[in-house]
């Protein structure tokens, strides 16, 4: 797969603005980049981190992930997997509620994901063609678990998986986790 070199190059994701290399990079398996930088918000910024991705192809740029796309990519798959998604988020309500986030620099540059290969080798076969690959999921929301927990009194996201796992339960509509998935819903 070919992506911006102007962005990716000696197998790490880079930010121009300011200009900054990943401290960790990780490729899903439809090849989509998910790169960890460093962040500054928080009461922790010297540990604080962000996340961009960047699809393949030589005009793409990095950008934040929106929620609504792993969101909106366990409800489509809710409609042939209503079970094995309500197990999914069950598991990282869970790991939410139990994972450590990170207490110093060190830590973070040595993370490894935790949930992504039982996740991804239990439930293979809910990845549909045309969606996001589960590993993508997976990624992404592990990250948001660990991200969320460093900032005391942060909640959104966590709320935004109780809320998804209510609507693959039949408990709230559509519009419901869409407006969770929003940027600053509270």
């Amino acid at each position: 797969m070919k992506y911006n070199p102007n962005y990716y190059h000696n197998n790490k994701l880079h930010q121009l603005r300011p200009r900054r290399e990943a401290i960790h990079t990780f490729k899903t398996s439809e090849g989509i980049l998910i790169g960890v930088f460093q962040g500054s918000r928080g009461s922790h910024p010297e540990i604080d981190f962000v996340v961009r991705i960047l699809k393949p192809g030589k005009g793409e740029r990095p950008f934040p992930p929106l929620h609504s796309f792993w969101v909106v990519d366990l409800m489509m798959k809710t409609i042939d997997f209503r079970k094995e998604v309500i197990e999914i988020l069950n598991y990282y309500i869970h790991f939410y509620e139990t994972v450590e986030p990170f207490q110093n620099q060190q830590e973070r540059a040595d993370f490894s994901f935790k949930t992504v290969e039982l996740i991804t080798q239990k439930y293979a076969h809910i990845n549909q063609e045309h969606t996001l690959s589960l590993d993508y999921v997976c990624m992404i929301i592990e990250l948001f678990c660990i991200n969320e927990k460093r900032n005391e009194g942060a909640y959104m996201f966590y709320n935004l998986l109780n809320t998804l796992l209510s609507y693959a339960k039949k408990e709230v509509d559509y519009i419901s986790v869409i407006q969770a998935s929003q940027p600053g819903f509270r």
